[in-house]
């Protein structure tokens, strides 16, 4: 079992994998996070791999994201709400591509 794996399961299903450690305790009242960590833990998956192969433009498009935003708080300024809006497109467009980015890369990973 991966760590992939343990994402797409259910948390029914993690809570039913957490019990079979018999020193485990409170596992009903643990939330999915809490339960992949616990999990990764007991079964010796290696989760601090996986933030490595973060794509490193990743710094270059959180930089166009905060000039963008820069910019579009200056349009609002200047009450150019046209101007505000394209800006915020913009915004949307280059958050995409970083979710898009990251995601792919974790998928390889």
């Amino acid at each position: 079992m991966d760590y992939d794996q343990l994402r797409k399961m259910t948390v029914v299903k993690l809570r039913e994998e957490a019990q079979k450690f018999p020193d485990v305790k409170g596992v009903s009242g643990m939330k999915k996070e809490q339960l992949i960590e616990l999990l990764c833990e007991k079964l010796g998956i290696d989760t601090h791999v996986r933030l490595e192969k973060i794509p490193a433009d990743r710094e270059a498009l959180k930089k166009k994201i905060r000039e963008l935003k820069t910019k579009r708080g200056d349009a609002l300024a200047r009450k150019e709400y046209k101007e505000a809006a394209l800006y915020r497109r913009r915004i949307h467009h280059v958050k995409r591509h970083l979710r898009k980015a990251i995601k792919d890369a974790l998928r390889r990973a």
